[in-house]
């Protein structure tokens, strides 16, 4: 009685608990390695070739613009894009979660696991890759398209 009672409840995840990260947690790479079992060597080769791109788009971005007051820092494991008159976004890695931790001044503090399924940081909360939401948020500030994809250079570092 009890036991049919507790199987006819729908299972919820946990509040807070993302959809990405319960994808992540899941899915495996072309390897078959899965998200939990992400090797540390490996996490940080993929997490600093993202940033290491990232950091070449924003500069190129800046080239591009007439903004003299913008600037792009990456100094040890954080990146930093001042933008100014409009805020500063700050990307670091977190090796010991395997996260990439993005604090924006649009959208605030976020958590991005790398899904080795689809190769793309997701975000832990509600699944939106890391380029998606840079691109929204600093097109958002600056009134100004652009697009940040950091699909290519997690693969290569995959790969490599």
């Amino acid at each position: 009685m009890l036991l049919a009672r507790l199987t006819s409840h729908a299972v919820r995840a946990p509040r807070g608990a993302g959809r990405a990260r319960l994808l992540a947690a899941g899915s495996t790479g072309a390897d078959g390695t899965s998200a939990g079992e992400l090797e540390m060597h490996k996490y940080h080769a993929v997490a600093n070739r993202t940033l290491e791109s990232l950091q070449e788009r924003m500069e190129a971005m800046i080239d591009e613009g007439d903004d003299d007051g913008s600037d792009v820092d990456f100094s040890g494991d954080v990146l930093n894009l001042t933008l100014s008159g409009h805020g500063t976004f700050v990307l670091n890695k977190q090796a010991p979660n395997k996260q990439i931790w993005l604090s924006s001044p649009v959208s605030g503090p976020q958590r991005y696991d790398l899904d080795v399924g689809c190769l793309d940081w997701l975000n832990t909360r509600d699944g939106a890759p890391l380029g998606a939401v840079l691109s929204r948020d600093i097109a958002q500030l600056t009134k100004r398209e652009v697009r940040f994809d950091v699909r290519q250079a997690v693969e290569d570092a995959w790969r490599s």
